[in-house]
């Protein structure tokens, strides 16, 4: 029988992310955008978007803005295929990006909502 040292269950409860319920999810020019259980929309790059461009290799913020209205660029994508600025579908104040898709781009290759989001928003309004 397998043990799990107490120092191991520590780094592991903070390495558990809590993971958001979502609601309605909506796809916009390559986004899907979805309600948390807060009301904040959470967005992450959509199926039709691996179609497009094949396997993502690069992806970066094009801004550091605090409030994106619709249709701001929200991410830079890299491809085997092209190259791709995905827009926001919505607007309203920035309250996460997930920067750990730039440390693990492989990341953003899994067609899992609570893997590869792309930022959290606030709604305006």
């Amino acid at each position: 029988m397998k043990t799990t040292s107490i120092w191991q269950k520590f780094v592991n409860l903070f390495k558990r992310r809590k993971q958001p319920q979502l609601s309605d999810i909506k796809v916009k020019s390559g986004v899907w955008y979805a309600r948390d259980q807060n009301g904040d929309y959470l967005l992450g790059i959509d199926r039709s978007v691996y179609d497009q461009i094949g396997k993502i290799t690069f992806a970066d913020f094009p801004t550091q803005l605090t409030n994106i209205e619709i249709d701001d660029d929200l991410l830079d994508i890299e491809g085997d295929k092209s190259v791709e600025t995905l827009k926001s579908p919505v607007s309203g104040r920035v309250i996460e990006r997930n920067h750990e898709i730039g440390d693990d781009i492989d990341r953003l290759n899994q067609p899992n909502p609570q893997v590869n989001w792309i930022m959290k928003i606030e709604p305006a309004k």
